[in-house]
């Protein structure tokens, strides 16, 4: 393996510039950790030595790791608390920080929320991102339009609660932000050997990054259901909209096929774009219960570039296939190791 140069830092932006750097003590690194299935997908912890001229309240902070002199960001976070701990010779700052999301979260309607019939979905995510003063947007255009008028959310109702529900109604994945702070608003995919983020391997290291001997794999198939309806109906709509998803996979050990029964999941849509929509959010469900029926742990080497839902693939006796990330967590410090979750994204 190639000997590797591993520093880390973490810089304090003030409107995007690198203002300062706070420290932290030896054994005591921060550490950075990212869920999928949070509204808020990544944070940040940890205590620092906080230089003079820091304004915590608006500053932001920015982790970055340093790979054999190539620098990688492993995200942007605003301080969500903060308290000091000081004794005579040192006064530290622990700080729990989260990702922009967090500025959407406090954003909150002051009145009710009129969106007009034919305004694009996107239009409307993208102006509640701007008010909240995030700027950095990648969208993945859409043609989508709302199909009714909406007033669907009460006063005090948070930005990020209406944009991911938008979001949900043109089949989307949640907004997330990178590495970079940049927000990411892009159709949900189904992860497949098409697209592999990070290849993992315990023994072929040529083409792929190590994998610790420490792992764990865990099924739990026993409601899982096979069957998926979602109904849309609300005054607007001419007729009710019913959409169905049947897993009758043979390959499945979950499916109707292979248990020989039919178990339901039904819920209700106040809202969808299209019929379209409604179905692809049925086949989304579905699709979401065949790769949920497998979830693992396992280390690696601290790595940088890795996002939120990353597709990874692992050569191994115990854990082969491809998967969905839906977690890690990082120790900012050498000789330590990433720790990742993911669920089973091609059924065996």
């Amino acid at each position: 393996m190639t000997r590797r140069d591993v520093t880390y830092r973490v810089n304090v932006l003030r409107g995007g510039a690198e203002l300062a750097r706070l420290e932290w003590e030896s054994g005591n690194a921060p550490n950075v950790y990212v869920d999928r299935n949070s509204e808020i997908k990544m944070s940040l912890s940890g205590s620092f030595r906080v230089p003079d001229g820091v304004n915590l309240l608006t500053d932001e902070m920015q982790p970055v790791m340093v790979v054999n002199g190539t620098e990688t960001p492993l995200g942007v976070f605003l301080a969500a608390t903060h308290s000091q701990v000081a004794d005579r010779y040192r006064t530290l700052t622990q700080i729990e920080a989260y990702d922009r999301c967090w500025r959407l979260q406090n954003m909150r309607t002051e009145r009710i929320l009129h969106l007009a019939a034919g305004t694009a979905y996107l239009t409307v995510v993208q102006q509640l991102m701007t008010a909240a003063g995030i700027k950095l947007i990648l969208a993945t255009p859409s043609d989508a339009v709302l199909a009714s008028d909406r007033e669907d959310w009460d006063i005090g109702t948070t930005y990020l609660t209406i944009i991911n529900q938008l979001l949900g109604e043109i089949n989307y994945a949640d907004v997330w932000f990178d590495g970079r702070g940049l927000a990411h608003l892009s159709p949900y995919k189904t992860p497949s050997a098409d697209r592999i983020d990070h290849a993992y391997s315990a023994s072929d290291l040529r083409g792929a990054e190590p994998i610790s001997p420490d792992r764990s794999d865990e099924a739990d198939y026993f409601n899982a259901p096979n069957v998926f309806v979602r109904i849309c109906s609300n005054p607007d709509l001419d007729a009710d909209m019913v959409a169905t998803s049947v897993n009758d996979s043979p390959t499945s050990s979950i499916s109707t096929f292979r248990r020989g029964m039919r178990i339901v999941d039904v819920q209700q849509l106040d809202n969808i774009a299209s019929q379209a929509e409604l179905q692809a959010a049925a086949d989304r469900a579905k699709n979401e219960s065949m790769l949920s029926a497998r979830t693992i742990t396992f280390a690696t080497l601290n790595e940088p570039g890795h996002g939120v839902g990353d597709t990874i693939s692992i050569d191994d006796p115990l854990l082969s296939g491809i998967y969905e990330e839906t977690g890690w967590t990082l120790t900012m410090a050498t000789g330590q190791l990433m720790q990742h979750t993911a669920k089973r994204t091609v059924i065996a």
